[in-house]
């Protein structure tokens, strides 16, 4: 009899026959769950599994090779002939993206890490050790895909927490944490596979969803125009005062509304133009207008002057990620800041590393250059005229710039 029409009573004693001891406890859990051959055959998942037989991995083991051997496979029984030309095209046709398996195991993790959680320690409070299990998870989910889907990130991580229960995250699912790490460590090891094939189609059908119908020249004289119209019109010396205010009042914040702020900087921009044009000095530039001294206020007011397709931020940020490997090269290891640079790096996670040397680069230009460090980077000191510090030199702000 097949397993998909096996009843509850059918398939227990089939399980049985197969060398599973069944216990009347867990018979009653297959009973009171409805699981019959129909259930099992369209897959159970590991946490499904792991109450079903409770407290023994032998049971789990067999129970799931019970099922490989018994899982129903359709074959078609009509005559295929291929001829040379379509069997050519078979043997030159592309590897598919294969989905994860409906009951996954959680891997072995490095020794290390595995006696720790063997032991039961909190091990997602050391940097290198939940590195060592995101990567081994990456490892074993990258086997079927390099694009895996929302269920299935969602799928290894509950799993891993079921298997690892004081993995838990204190607050929300529970596993959220584990999900999201996931996520980034694949988007960070699939950007350097530029030749492998499943990244490269689903780059391709990315590239075409979002091309633009009009071209580049176009694009830049609509961007100007309309800039520049919603500059100049209905403003004068009263509104312009009352901009300033706002950027005032929203500089002075905390965490400012960057919506009120870019749309206040672009009210004001044709009569910051003016001021400037007419003499206004740099030191009273930046008193009226606080945020010219963020780096995305400064961003935003050279695009505004020089309007293009593409950024000036994310130019900036494409052409020296091209040239940090050479820069970092250039710093001596006895700098007191490449020491901390070092120690960042080694307790961080893998999908961290490109911003912590991104950010790395820019502390150590100084350096590189022979300037006084002290005009361009203040160590854990605010600037009196600004609430921002220009830059803190410790461990956590190389991982999370202030």
């Amino acid at each position: 009899m097949a397993l998909r029409q096996l009843s509850t009573e059918e398939l227990i004693k089939k399980l049985v026959d197969a060398g599973v001891e069944i216990t009347a406890e867990e018979a009653q859990r297959f009973r009171e769950n409805d699981v019959d051959g129909e259930t099992v055959d369209c897959g159970l998942t590991e946490a499904m599994i792991a109450y079903l037989f409770d407290k023994s991995f032998k049971k789990q083991l067999k129970f799931r090779d019970f099922v490989s051997q018994h899982k129903e496979v359709i074959l078609s029984l009509d005559d295929i002939t291929p001829d040379v030309e379509n069997l050519t095209q078979i043997e030159r046709k592309e590897p598919v993206c294969q989905r994860l398996p409906a009951v996954m195991s959680i891997p072995c993790f490095p020794k290390d890490v595995q006696s720790r959680l063997d032991a039961k320690e909190i091990c997602q409070k050391v940097p290198r050790d939940r590195n060592k299990i995101i990567r081994t998870l990456y490892e074993m989910m990258a086997q079927y895909t390099m694009y895996p889907t929302n269920a299935e990130y969602v799928q290894v991580a509950k799993a891993l927490i079921v298997k690892y229960p004081f993995l838990k995250d204190v607050e929300g699912n529970g596993y959220h944490t584990w999900h999201m790490s996931l996520k980034r460590k694949f988007k960070a090891e699939r950007a350097p596979l530029l030749n492998n094939t499943e990244v490269k189609k689903f780059k391709e059908k990315f590239h075409q969803a979002r091309k633009s119908t009009d071209g580049p020249e176009t694009l830049h004289v609509k961007r100007t125009k309309t800039f520049v119209e919603s500059c100049i019109v209905g403003e004068d010396a009263t509104s312009v005062e009352a901009h300033v205010k706002a950027l005032h009042e929203q500089y002075r914040k905390t965490q400012p509304d960057l919506a009120i702020v870019k749309d206040r900087m672009k009210k004001t921009f044709a009569w910051r133009r003016r001021e400037i044009s007419e003499g206004m000095t740099i030191k009273n530039i930046l008193m009226k207008y606080p945020f010219l001294r963020t780096s995305s206020g400064l961003y935003d007011e050279v695009d505004a002057i020089h309007p293009l397709t593409v950024n000036i931020c994310r130019r900036f940020n494409e052409g020296f990620t091209a040239l940090l490997p050479n820069l970092l090269k250039l710093v001596k290891g006895t700098l007191p800041l490449k020491k901390l640079y070092v120690e960042v790096r080694e307790e961080a996670l893998a999908e961290d590393l490109p911003g912590i040397d991104f950010r790395g680069g820019l502390v150590f230009l100084p350096s590189i250059f022979r300037e006084n460090i002290d005009h361009l980077i203040s160590l854990g000191e605010v600037r009196k005229c600004c609430h921002i510090p220009t830059f803190k030199v410790k461990a956590v702000f190389l991982c999370k710039p202030h």
